[in-house]
């Protein structure tokens, strides 16, 4: 980082709020919508289940978001669920092809409720209380090699979640929670509004975290005023919802006509085997 952008970074935080959101959004690189050695698909498979379990225990335990365990995985209750969906980027080499640099989940609000109804059940209920169907992101994960590299692989796999939720889940809103230090990438690029702040949220190992929300009912017309005149390379507009089907877009097409969620008994099957493999495994080691 030169000095210039050395300055710039640390003067950001004092700007005014609309001068600060109009320098970051100006520096966004130039966005692809696919890239020809990373493969982003939805987990269908035991073995890659496995491998983003152990993606997201390896990451979280690095950030200090949960301790060290016997079980190098982090599973979850909501993971077994057959409406959570698992997704993965992975390279595109043959040899590395099942081995995820990044992967996200998406869980369904039904009876078991959402992962964050543990520290913010009350902004999330204050949504189902006027019909919204919600959704939340999570599980976030990138392997360290690749996190500083090209921005492109957290922005793809933004708009395969972006698509699942609305071309699939048909949810009124996306929903996350995130550290503080990451507010301004969900605020200030990818126009996410806080709904709720804790100092200390014991699903993260007492970490301070913020609940945020994509009105997704909004979305198009939110990103097509900030960015709709923005060159093509930087607009994200175009990047989320206005662009053409990529093969990696494919998966989302044979979800829809399989029925998306509700054919998700098989999924289930698959994450009950990765918890028998993964106590199997802590038991040998």
């Amino acid at each position: 980082m030169n000095i210039s952008n050395l300055l710039l970074n640390s003067f950001l935080p004092c700007l005014p709020g609309d001068v600060r959101k109009k320098i970051i959004r100006g520096r966004l690189p130039e966005f692809k919508t696919s890239l020809d050695d990373v493969i982003f698909k939805q987990v269908v498979r035991t073995e890659d289940y496995m491998s983003c379990f152990k993606l997201v225990y390896d990451v979280y335990v690095e950030a200090g978001f949960i301790k060290p365990s016997s079980l190098p995985y982090r599973i979850i209750e909501h993971n077994a669920d057959p409406q959570t969906m698992v997704f993965m980027g992975c390279l595109a080499d043959g040899q590395s092809e099942n081995r995820p640099i990044y992967t996200a989940s998406m869980f369904a609000d039904n009876e078991l409720g959402l992962p964050m109804d543990e520290g913010f059940e009350r902004e999330v209920d204050s949504l189902r209380k006027d019909n919204r169907r919600v959704v939340e992101v999570g599980c976030l994960a990138s392997d360290p090699t690749y996190r500083k590299g090209n921005k492109n692989i957290p922005m793809i796999m933004n708009r395969f979640i972006y698509n699942h939720a609305i071309e699939v889940l048909h949810a009124d809103d996306l929903l996350i929670t995130v550290h503080p230090k990451y507010l301004k990438i969900y605020e200030d690029i990818l126009l996410f509004e806080k709904i709720g702040e804790l100092s200390e949220y014991h699903y993260v190992e007492d970490n301070p975290a913020i609940a945020l929300r994509l009105d997704l009912r909004k979305a198009s017309d939110r990103f097509k005023d900030v960015y709709g005149n923005m060159p093509i390379g930087k607009n994200l507009y175009h990047f989320f919802f206005g662009s053409d089907p990529t093969p990696d877009d494919l998966s989302l097409e044979q979800e829809k006509a399989s029925g998306g969620i509700d054919s998700g008994i098989d999924k289930k099957n698959l994450v009950i085997n990765a918890y028998a493999k993964a106590l199997q495994a802590a038991m040998v080691s």
